[in-house]
């Protein structure tokens, strides 16, 4: 499975600050095209997750 696939399948449960630590070493871990299309994920956190975990994230240096 590739790190894509990886960070695209924890949109299927609910945004919690383990998946968004999870999508984050994914993203440091892939480079290039497929660096991007993760890094573009992080949008839809933006919009999906709750604003707590949002907040910890921020906290954290996720977003």
């Amino acid at each position: 499975m590739t790190h894509l696939n990886q960070a695209q399948a924890l949109f299927k449960e609910h945004l919690t600050i383990e998946s968004l630590r999870h999508l984050d070493k994914l993203e440091k871990l892939t480079s290039g095209e497929e660096a991007d299309q993760i890094g573009e994920l992080w949008e839809v956190v933006m919009a999906d997750a709750d604003e707590a975990v949002l907040d910890q994230a921020r906290e954290e240096g996720l977003i």
